[in-house]
Order: C-alpha cells, then structure tokens, then sequence
C-alpha cells in the first residue's frame, strides 16, 4: 500500500521536523487512516473485478467445452458415415476448440493464483489498519484532552506499519483458527 509506506517514511523521518511542519499530530493520524480506509476500499473493488473477470473466463471456457463436445459428436457421425473430408475439418475445429479451452484453463489458474494472494494481502493490510484504528482509539482517549505527546504510541504506530517486520506467534494462531474456521462454514454451506 502505498499510503502505508508514506506513512512509515514519516514516522522515520525526523519526528519533532515533521511534526513541527503540519502542526498537529492527531489530525495526521486521523488523515492516515482516512487514506488507509481509501486504499483499503480501493483493493477491495480490484478484488471483486478480479473475480467477475474469473467469472467471465469461466463462462467463456465452458462455452468452449460445450462446443467440443458437440464437435466430437459431430466427428463420430462424420466417421461413421465416412465422410472424411467433412471428419478432416470438425478435426480441425475440434483441435482449436481444445486449444481454446486450455488457454482459458491456464488463463483460470492464473486468475485464481492472483485472486488468492490479494485476498491474503488484502486480509493481513485489514489487520494492520484495524490494530492502528485500535491504537489511535486509544491515544486519543488517553492523551487529546491533556494535550501530551506519547512517544510510546509513536513507537507502537512505527511498529504496526514496519512492512518487513515479522508476525507474531499469537497473529499466526489467530489466522489459523480464522481459516480454519472459515473452511469449516464453507463445507457446511456446501
């Protein structure tokens, strides 16, 4: 996310400078998280154009698979009745229809892949952003009416939006039972 590694580079920079520049730092906050929320919304309107594409290819590879099948009854009736001229052309329609069919097939894969890895990217980006809301939550209860500065949420902000840094074992867990959790109500539904 872009806004997220803007954000990061004005945390690092130098702090009191920065600060001194736009005056206020809770309306930064504020601002940074409004841009989050855009960002955020962004990606999920890429996703869902992602997936009707798949849907499309879907269509498209089936519509392909319909007219092999109907090739290849053609073929039979071609074959029996001896016709090998008319045989020799459903054959060569057949074989573009197939190759179609697997570009498609492969095209699919492709999506899919695609589709996955944003999601994933899309989920861990919703946690980040929800954790920072959270903290913000927080310094602005604790802090906006005395009018104190908190380096330690400066820190923690610093620490919530560090791309590189690794998840903790609790983060993992959490995924995992999410997962697990969200494939146990999709087995259900099905």
């Amino acid at each position: 996310m872009a806004i997220m590694t803007r954000f990061v580079r004005i945390w690092k920079a130098d702090v009191n400078g920065v600060m001194d520049q736009l005056e206020d730092r809770g309306l930064l906050l504020k601002q940074s998280l409004r841009d989050m929320e855009d960002e955020l919304e962004r990606k999920e309107k890429e996703l869902g154009k992602m997936q009707v594409r798949r849907e499309q290819v879907q269509h498209e590879q089936s519509r392909y698979l319909q007219e092999t099948e109907k090739l290849e009854q053609d073929l039979e009736i071609t074959i029996d009745k001896q016709k090998d001229d008319i045989a020799r052309m459903v054959i060569k329609k057949l074989m573009r229809s197939t190759k179609h069919r697997n570009e498609f097939e492969n095209h699919l894969q492709a999506l899919d892949s695609d589709i996955k890895r944003q999601q994933e990217i899309l989920a861990e980006q919703m946690l980040q952003y929800e954790q920072l809301k959270l903290k913000s939550r927080e310094y602005f209860q604790r802090f906006e009416h005395r009018g104190q500065e908190d380096p330690v949420f400066a820190d923690a902000t610093h620490r919530a939006f560090d791309i590189s840094c690794e998840p903790t074992e609790e983060e993992i867990e959490l995924e995992l039972l999410k997962r697990k959790e969200a494939m146990k109500n999709k087995t259900k539904g099905a």
